[in-house]
């Protein structure tokens, strides 16, 4: 298949991509934007901040401050969503996922922030049940055996729940920060609209 490139006129820095400018070239070109609603469920909450120019600029600017004191989590909280992120997506560390999730739920619904902080205790919580530790202090190989059980639970189960919810607020995080939309085929200054997209094996699983 012949690769159909889309330039992107607006980014003269391959360094300092702008999350909104970028987003709007990949959601409007064809193989990207599929690749990227592929990973992220349409109705779920992130879809309305990846649509937010306002949101995502000030949340980028805020989240890429090197010593991130979190505004809407708790320390605790932030090293756990940090250490899911990386088993759920690698790579989520480089691309600053969880302080820019951070910024973006201080902007949430009451509704949507009680959903994502039950997320993270409910893996908290299965860390303890099963090694008597929190999430962060237990082997990477415990971890990904945690989430790819959560993964293949039954739909119904509230722990299938929470990691569906978890996994599309980091991989919409993800897949809009630089490392991520260069995996979905931005090049520098263009996309490859045809592309195989994500690479990651759907989240264990999933």
């Amino acid at each position: 298949m012949t690769e159909r490139i889309v330039p992107i006129t607006s980014v003269d820095a391959p360094s300092s991509i702008p999350r909104r400018e970028a987003l709007q070239v990949l959601l409007g070109s064809v193989g990207a934007g599929f690749a990227l609603t592929s990973v992220v469920e349409a109705q779920h909450p992130v879809h309305q901040h990846l649509a937010s120019p306002a949101t995502l600029e000030q949340a980028q600017q805020n989240a890429a401050v090197a010593a991130y004191t979190p505004e809407f989590l708790d320390a605790h909280q932030l090293r756990t969503l940090e250490a899911l992120a990386e088993t759920i997506v690698p790579g989520s560390t480089t691309g600053r996922v969880a302080p820019f999730l951070d910024q973006l739920l201080a902007v949430e619904s009451a509704e949507n922030q009680r959903a994502f902080v039950g997320a993270l205790g409910a893996f908290d919580m299965a860390a303890m049940a099963k090694h008597g530790k929190a999430w962060t202090a237990i082997t990477a190989k415990d971890q990904d055996e945690i989430l790819r059980e959560a993964s293949t639970a039954d739909a119904k189960a509230a722990i299938c729940g929470h990691f569906q919810n978890l996994k599309n607020w980091i991989a919409g995080a993800y897949y809009s920060s630089e490392p991520g939309m260069r995996e979905l085929g931005w090049t520098g200054n263009m996309f490859f609209a045809e592309l195989p997209g994500c690479t990651h094996p759907g989240g264990h699983g999933a």
